[in-house]
């Protein structure tokens, strides 16, 4: 069994903001593959499965609650569905150290100030997990637009809870479609392959 879940904020007002990227992509995943969500009212996570080639058995969800509560909601998931090595986990992360459009998997690695990454270390005790790292856009002085026209920077929450511009939604699909195909590459393995593929794509 292997486990994609989509970090993100509940809510409607949070649904296309930058730090919902993860769960965006599992939603989008889920949508392409014809599949559905049922919700785990128990564990209070949307899980849909999934097959692929050398793949046969695979859930991608997200869970109910906030970002720096992510660990909480996850642990009871991945137990429910006896995963077995922490291996066999993939988060779905936004990224704001990452241009947008731009991904990166790795094994394991510290959280770089994410909160929800830094809840799913708490939980299991271990950053030894598979993440899948999307770009949302890098805040600096080179984009003063992002910076409400100042030229000064954003504070970090205010821009993470920001809404994507309308020339990055209008790659969006493009980039989602990368994302998804970056999902399956890692649970149908081998692991190195994907690694290789999903860092050498070009933005």
């Amino acid at each position: 069994m292997k486990l994609i879940i989509g970090l993100g904020n509940p809510g409607r007002e949070y649904k296309k903001t930058r730090h919902n990227m993860g769960r965006r992509l599992a939603e989008f995943l889920v949508e392409k593959e014809g599949r559905k969500f049922r919700r785990l009212k128990s564990l209070e996570a949307h899980v849909a499965e999934m097959s692929w080639e050398n793949a046969p058995s695979v859930v991608v969800a997200y869970v109910e609650t906030y970002m720096n509560l992510s660990g909480k909601r996850i642990r009871p998931l991945f137990d429910h569905y006896e995963v077995s090595d922490l291996q066999d986990l993939l988060i779905v992360v936004d990224d704001i150290a990452l241009p947008f459009g731009k991904m990166r998997l790795r094994a394991g690695g510290s959280a770089g100030g994410h909160n929800g990454l830094a809840s799913i270390e708490e939980a299991f005790q271990s950053a030894e997990y598979p993440r899948l790292r999307l770009g949302i856009g890098i805040q600096h002085e080179e984009h003063p637009e992002r910076s409400a026209g100042t030229g000064t920077y954003e504070p970090m929450r205010d821009y993470v809870l920001s809404e994507f511009s309308s020339a990055e939604e209008k790659d969006m699909t493009a980039f989602l479609e990368r994302g998804a195909e970056s999902c399956q590459r890692w649970a149908s393995g081998p692991f190195e392959k994907a690694v290789q593929w999903v860092n050498s794509a070009k933005s």
